[in-house]
């Protein structure tokens, strides 16, 4: 039987996972395989990506045996294969069982224990203060602070922002007025909130911090590749311009203008190296318009699920993955610098709804000079079902914008 080099193996089935296909599929050609525990529509009726749905794949036993099965069998017909998580969930159990998956796949992964601190925002902050990196100031509030919640004080003026440390286990704490992150204008409020999420099944603890002012515009978001030896290969900055405003989908960007800042990139690439970090880094930041700083809120130990701005920019991600990895061989570090435009939803609904109108008419010269595009928007990868997939997909976008869009959910992004 003929081998073929090498198989990327995504996990996961939402528009991160598509994104990276269609980057695997750019630069090499290469059919991608996405394994899933539920079938979601960027990846339907797709040429460049074949989904596989096991329902337990979230489950840490079942993930591992699955994952290792479909190891064993593929790695007859494959010179290598390319293990690629596109969700927290995902990124999590990769880093854990990197050990038993590294017999048959290629992972670049993060050791455990320091994705186990990247991902819990108390213990993060910890170590951006302890690096020097500039964040939001923070107070951790504690199960037993929820308590006597009456008695929670709250260091900052308002309004102030609220999210979990742990947002993992988050996803299984279901109540009324729910949402991924909070913007609050009292403590009657702050408490009310805390006592709902603690009496749920929330048992980590909360990130109470003050609020940036500023638009979605004002956000700021850097994708990072970190080769095996812990040296950064690629970074590369954009600027959101616009996020979805929906309440389960509050911190993800749904247009972003590419752009760059080499102070930035130094103190990431510092910060990146000296931890030891290793794969694909996600940060999310805010530009606080009062000193002038970049405010980090998150690091997300993968690609980000808007991460396809930067293949769009010029810098396709699985190239630098592939080039260290399969190939083995060095790159260059690339610090981003080209400008285009990566847009999620209808340019109608963007020019509606952008805040800026600087950033409007900056992003609407790049439409005029075809410097935009879209993950999803494949057109090696249309057909009729996908495209009426994305015809519905854009109407549900007309209708989430008009229900939960206002300008005063648009300057209370960044509490992520």
């Amino acid at each position: 039987m003929e081998k073929h080099a090498f198989l990327p193996v995504l996990l996961g089935s939402d528009i991160n996972a598509y994104g990276m296909a269609r980057s695997f599929h750019e630069e090499y050609g290469v059919t991608s395989l996405a394994l899933a525990s539920f079938p979601l529509a960027p990846t339907r009726y797709s040429k460049i990506v074949t989904v596989q749905v096991h329902e337990s794949l979230v489950d840490p036993e079942a993930f591992l045996a699955i994952v290792l099965e479909q190891g064993r069998e593929l790695s007859a017909r494959y010179d290598k294969l390319v293990l690629v998580p596109c969700g927290d969930s995902y990124a999590e159990l990769v880093s854990r069982f990197q050990r038993e998956l590294s017999e048959f796949f290629i992972v670049a992964s993060p050791p455990h224990d320091l994705l186990e601190t990247l991902v819990n925002k108390a213990r993060f902050y910890e170590l951006c203060a302890a690096h020097g990196i500039a964040h939001p100031a923070t107070r951790i509030i504690t199960a037993q602070d929820a308590r006597d919640v009456d008695a929670l004080e709250i260091p900052f003026s308002f309004p102030v922002a609220l999210k979990p440390s742990d947002s993992v286990s988050y996803l299984d704490v279901k109540f009324e007025g729910r949402k991924k992150a909070y913007i609050l204008d009292s403590a009657d409020e702050v408490r009310h909130i805390v006592g709902e999420i603690y009496a749920h099944g929330y048992t980590d603890t909360l990130v109470l911090q003050e609020y940036i002012p500023g638009d979605d515009s004002q956000m700021r978001v850097l994708n990072a590749y970190v080769d095996a030896t812990s040296t950064v290969r690629m970074m590369c900055l954009g600027n959101p311009l616009l996020e979805d405003h929906a309440p389960d989908m509050v911190g993800n960007y749904t247009v972003i203008r590419s752009s760059s800042n080499q102070e930035v990139y130094a103190q990431i690439q510092k910060f990146l190296q000296g931890i030891g970090y290793v794969g694909f880094a996600n940060f999310d930041m805010k530009l606080d318009a009062r000193d002038g700083s970049y405010k980090l809120f998150e690091l997300n130990p993968r690609q980000g699920r808007s991460s396809f701005f930067v293949t769009l920019a010029g810098y396709n991600l699985a190239r630098f993955l592939v080039e260290d990895r399969v190939f083995g061989r060095q790159t260059k570090t690339v610090y981003g610098d080209h400008e285009s435009l990566w847009m999620q939803i209808p340019k109608r609904v963007f020019l509606r709804y952008v805040q800026s109108a600087k950033e409007k008419e900056r992003a609407k010269a790049l439409i005029r000079a075809g410097k935009w595009g879209t993950t999803l928007r494949y057109a090696q990868d249309m057909n009729l079902m996908r495209w009426l997939i994305l015809l519905r997909m854009d109407m549900r976008y007309f209708q989430s914008y008009r229900r939960y869009f206002s300008a005063r959910s648009a300057n209370s992004e960044g509490v992520l």
